[in-house]
């Protein structure tokens, strides 16, 4: 088939050449479609998932100024509650105005090295600072020691404690003595 036998034919045969034609047009547009579609999905999916991200922060975007001052107040409130590690004497004043406000006897209160503390926790914001302390009193009034120190003006944790009562000579219990690990959090 030569170049002049294939302008006979196509003149010969418009409607069939042209559909020819367009079948194979269309046929290459679907290979390179079908190559080129897993990269499109891909973008476009990329695109709706960047674009639910940017609608979303447009709508959480207009009490942004209130959760900013929510959050300032709180960290401001935490900060508040926070022990200075190197304050001893202040901090040791903490219990020693529980004792006066519950009515127990403080027998011993101590930090507790700080170096063993090191070890043991891992650094953070915050520093544990624990203090070992021993109390005497009534049971009620130990109870109240405890309330008023959970819920006192500094974040604290009982690591663990002990309770012993005393006999008196009448064989009846007298008073309730206690061991206590507390750990006060405090800045780092």
């Amino acid at each position: 088939m030569n170049l002049a036998a294939l302008k006979t034919y196509i003149k010969k045969y418009p409607v069939g050449t042209a559909a020819s034609l367009l079948a194979l047009v269309m046929a290459c547009a679907l290979i390179f479609r079908h190559f080129d579609f897993a990269e499109t999905q891909s973008a476009f999916d990329s695109s709706a998932a960047e674009g639910q991200k940017l609608e979303s922060n447009i709508a959480y975007s207009g009490q942004l100024e209130e959760h900013l001052k929510t959050l300032e107040e709180a960290n401001k409130t935490i900060a508040g509650r926070l022990v200075n590690p190197s304050d001893l004497a202040i901090n040791l004043q903490y219990f020693y105005k529980l004792e006066a406000e519950t009515g127990v006897k403080l027998v011993d209160t101590h930090p507790i090295d700080s170096r063993v503390q090191a070890k043991a926790g891992a650094q953070g914001p915050y520093a544990s600072v624990q203090y070992a302390v021993t109390l005497q009193g009534s049971y009620v009034r130990i109870l109240t020691f405890l309330r008023r120190l959970e819920h006192g003006a500094f974040f604290c944790r009982i690591i663990s404690g002990n309770c012993a009562q005393a006999q008196t000579e009448q064989g009846k219990g007298g008073e309730t003595s206690m061991s206590l690990t507390v750990e006060l959090l405090g800045r780092s």
